[in-house]
C-alpha cells in the first residue's frame, strides 16, 4: 500500500483505484432529504447519517436511479458509502470490491484480490452474504435530491 498524508494529515492510498475519500463523517441527513444529487462525487455514493435509520449508502447509479442501503460489507464490515457504484449499477466495496446489487442488497459478486478473490473462498462468501442481504430503502429524487420515501 502507497500512503502519502493529504493536507488534513490522513494517510491515503495512492495505489487504490478509488478516488479518496474527501469526509471523515457521514453527511447529516435533513429529516427525511438525504443529500442533493449534485453534492455526489465520481463514486456516485456517499454515507449519510440519519436518525431513523443510522449511517446509510446513498447514491445514484449510472442511469440515475436513486438508491439507499445499509452501510456495512457482510464481508469484513467495511463502510459502502466510502466505496463507489460501478458502471453495472451494483455497490463496490472499498475494501476487496465485493458486489451488491443496490436495489435487493444482494451480494451479485464476492471479494477480489490476492487473498480474498481466491475463488471458492469469493464463492463460498457469496453464498454467505447472500443470507445476508444489505437492507435497502425506498428513495426517490424530489427538488435535485435523494429523498426517503414516507
Amino acid at each position: 500500500m502507497n500512503l502519502r498524508n493529504d493536507p488534513h494529515g490522513r494517510g491515503v492510498d495512492t495505489a487504490s483505484i478509488l478516488p479518496p475519500v474527501t469526509h471523515d463523517h457521514p453527511v447529516r441527513a435533513q429529516g427525511n432529504r438525504l443529500v442533493a444529487v449534485a453534492d455526489l462525487d465520481e463514486r456516485r455514493v456517499v454515507e449519510v447519517e440519519t436518525a431513523e435509520h443510522g449511517v446509510l449508502a446513498v447514491g445514484v447509479t449510472a442511469d440515475d436511479v436513486p438508491f439507499a442501503t445499509s452501510n456495512v460489507c457482510r464481508h469484513q464490515y467495511a463502510k459502502l458509502g466510502r466505496g463507489r457504484v460501478t458502471d453495472d449499477g451494483c455497490l463496490e466495496c472499498p475494501w476487496h470490491r465485493a458486489d451488491f446489487n443496490v436495489r435487493t442488497g444482494a451480494m451479485t459478486a464476492g471479494p477480489k484480490g490476492r487473498i480474498f478473490g481466491f475463488k471458492p473462498y469469493s464463492a463460498a462468501f457469496k453464498a454467505v452474504g447472500n443470507a445476508f442481504r444489505l437492507r435497502t430503502f425506498p428513495v426517490e429524487v424530489r427538488d435535485g435530491a435523494i429523498w426517503l420515501r414516507d
